[in-house]
């Protein structure tokens, strides 16, 4: 009986070592993770979020140039189909009017375009080099490319502007573009990032010959 009693104590010796080991394995694994999970955090997503900000940026800017290049293609604008000029007898010029119908419809039809096609932006994937998330400088670019699908949430402004600029003597040119705003958010495995493109683009110009009244220099009355 005592024989046995010893064994026993014996084998309970033994087996809190393997106990103990084995603990201090699963806590070493634990703050592994916990490790790469802060590293994630704080070194690869904010590698994430700047080359999916270039990438977007230059998506969006290259987009919206287009719509507006297929609209204006589609309706063959001109300076004399939007705006409408009355001189007054000694030349001067009386009234200067914008065709806010035709102005509307192609904000709508521009807006509109440029939204669809940001729907279709989750085609779109940034590839990224693995050594690029080390976020090591001289590992970037290195190594095999991950490709990661992107979803974006984006919403599209559109406004049209009308600017007088001096152009000589009694000369003004007038100016008339787009100016579109696009914020797109992009869903990432950590968090949705925000980015805002804002952009001019020139619809048609015209110089304008004759005296023009002050209101409309500092663009009140349009």
């Amino acid at each position: 009986m005592y024989y046995m009693q010893v064994a026993n104590t014996e084998t309970v010796k033994k087996r809190k070592p393997i106990k103990h080991k084995i603990r201090l394995l699963l806590l070493f694994f634990v703050a592994i993770l916990i490790l790469l999970f802060f590293y994630y955090l704080k070194v690869v997503c904010p590698v994430i979020a700047k080359v999916s900000e270039e990438k977007v940026r230059s998506v969006a800017t290259i987009t919206i140039s287009d719509v507006v290049e297929d609209v204006l293609s589609n309706n063959n604008i001109t300076y004399s189909d939007l705006v409408y000029i009355k001189y007054s007898g000694d030349s001067k010029v009386e009234l200067i009017e914008i065709d806010s119908v035709k102005t509307n419809l192609l904000v709508r039809e521009v807006t509109k375009g440029i939204q669809k096609k940001f729907d279709n932006l989750g085609k779109e994937n940034v590839k990224v080099a693995l050594g690029t998330f080390s976020g090591i400088p001289f590992l970037y670019g290195i190594g095999p490319k991950i490709s990661l699908q992107l979803v974006p949430i984006g919403t599209v402004l559109t406004n049209f502007v009308s600017n007088f600029k001096s152009a000589g003597i009694n000369q003004t040119l007038h100016q008339l573009y787009f100016s579109v705003t696009a914020s797109i958010g992009l869903v990432m495995p950590s968090k949705t990032q925000n980015f805002e493109t804002q952009l001019d683009i020139i619809i048609c110009e015209s110089v304008i010959v004759g005296s023009i009244p002050s209101v409309y220099l500092q663009n009140k009355a349009l």
